[in-house]
């Protein structure tokens, strides 16, 4: 049944009526957990207008860069592009959410947490079982990981349909401005967390030639490259570079 029910109608309510902001963070937090991990409740909370309302609460927050409140919606907004429904990440797209966080990149701020928040639910796009690149390998996440087995990483292209001309696949929206590729780089620096989601992403956009020539004139595998050999070292991973050399990266 994708049918809301008394509770998850009240809770849309409270997200909807209350205008103080530890109240909706609470209201949000309270939404995340009910979500994670379950299709029924992503379906129902859909069917509601959940997106359209975290959507108004994006921009609006996004306004006023309120980092606590932004990384909720981020949370919600990233659980429901995991959820393997066609009709919802269509929505989601249709809404703008990739531009959104794409923008929220550019802003200036000082708080790891608030980067992080914004690849992890940019990523989710991308390694959704609907619009996943089936070409992907594990080789970057294995190289760039604190663990030392190769054995332990999935590869992430479990898809279902791929639509290289599909006007919502994430990786068009990405590509289509040469300039969202430019907000990258500096995030590289951050943390661990960055720099496996701007990877992770930067694969499932190698589709094809075209998107993977695109990616190299950007001079970023040079910046990837000096990663993973950095953490090869420190990590002593050196038994890893011979399977590394049996895939490709990007």
């Amino acid at each position: 049944d994708d049918r809301p029910t008394q509770q998850e109608e009240l809770l849309i309510r409270k997200l909807v009526d209350n205008v103080e902001q530890h109240e909706r963070i609470q209201v949000l937090t309270e939404l995340k957990n009910l979500i994670i991990g379950s299709r029924r409740c992503k379906l129902a909370f859909y069917h509601a207008g959940i997106l359209e309302i975290l959507n108004n609460l994006l921009k609006e927050y996004s306004c006023l860069i309120s980092i606590d409140i932004l990384v909720e919606i981020l949370d919600c907004i990233s659980s429901f592009a995991k959820v393997n429904n066609k009709n919802l990440l269509n929505r989601l797209i249709e809404l703008g959410f990739i531009e959104q966080i794409l923008s929220l990149l550019t802003i200036q701020i000082d708080s790891n947490h608030f980067y992080e928040s914004c690849l992890r639910c940019l990523r989710s796009f991308f390694l959704s079982k609907i619009f996943s690149n089936p070409y992907l390998t594990p080789t970057p996440y294995i190289l760039l990981s604190d663990d030392n087995k190769h054995d332990t990483i999935t590869v992430l292209s479990e898809t279902e349909s791929y639509l290289s001309n599909d006007k919502y696949l994430p990786v068009n929206i990405l590509l289509e401005n040469s300039q969202n590729l430019d907000i990258f780089p500096r995030l590289l620096s951050i943390s661990k967390s960055t720099q496996i989601s701007i990877i992770e992403i930067l694969c499932c956009a190698c589709v094809n030639n075209e998107r993977q020539n695109q990616i190299v004139e950007t001079d970023f595998i040079q910046s990837i490259m000096h990663l993973l050999v950095e953490n090869i070292l420190y990590h002593n991973k050196i038994n890893l570079v011979r399977y590394a050399t049996r895939n490709v990266i990007v």
